[in-house]
């Protein structure tokens, strides 16, 4: 039997099913890039297109934003804080673990750096290291954020009282 016979194999059912794990994990890192580049290049009224229309936001000293009207008026209030400048600030994100839980709905966890980029060179630029607890939706096809808590961990530590949740053990489905 040649490499070329093997290829040409069909995917098992349980290989398919990882390839639809593996799409939808992607698509779902894809949005928290892409929710990361509107903040940080001023684009707030496209987070529209990565929020579900009643998305929560827990943002510890920075507020409970309930609904899309409020989220998007919150961010611009933020960006303009910033001097309305693109990338004043930039959110690097990492680490982002997925947990599919159904068709339709995920959760997820990742690591945030925050830098602030309008302080002075002889400052540090990090403004926070905290933890982004988020959870998905699937509809009309396309994955969007539903709920956003962070959790900050440094310089200040500030996190929930069931901080950290449990999530299932890694390498599980």
């Amino acid at each position: 039997m040649h490499a070329a016979d093997d290829v040409e194999q069909e995917f098992t059912r349980a290989e398919r099913r990882r390839l639809r794990q593996l799409l939808d994990e992607d698509a779902i890192r894809k949005l928290a890039i892409d929710y990361a580049h509107c903040l940080d290049h001023g684009y707030v009224d496209r987070l529209r297109d990565l929020f579900t229309p009643d998305i929560q936001c827990h943002f510890g000293p920075y507020g409970e934003w309930h609904g899309i009207d409020s989220v998007i008026s919150n961010f611009k209030a933020v960006y303009s804080g910033l001097g309305d400048m693109p990338f004043a600030s930039l959110h690097a994100g990492s680490g982002h673990w997925i947990d599919l839980m159904d068709d339709n709905n995920a959760r997820g966890r990742r690591q945030l750096l925050d830098f602030l980029l309008t302080r002075p060179g002889n400052e540090s630029p990090i403004l926070w290291l905290a933890i982004y607890d988020e959870t998905y939706q699937r509809a009309d096809g396309r994955w969007r954020i539903s709920s956003i808590s962070i959790e900050l961990l440094w310089p200040e530590r500030l996190v929930s009282k069931d901080f950290p949740k449990q999530f299932p053990s890694p390498g599980t489905d």
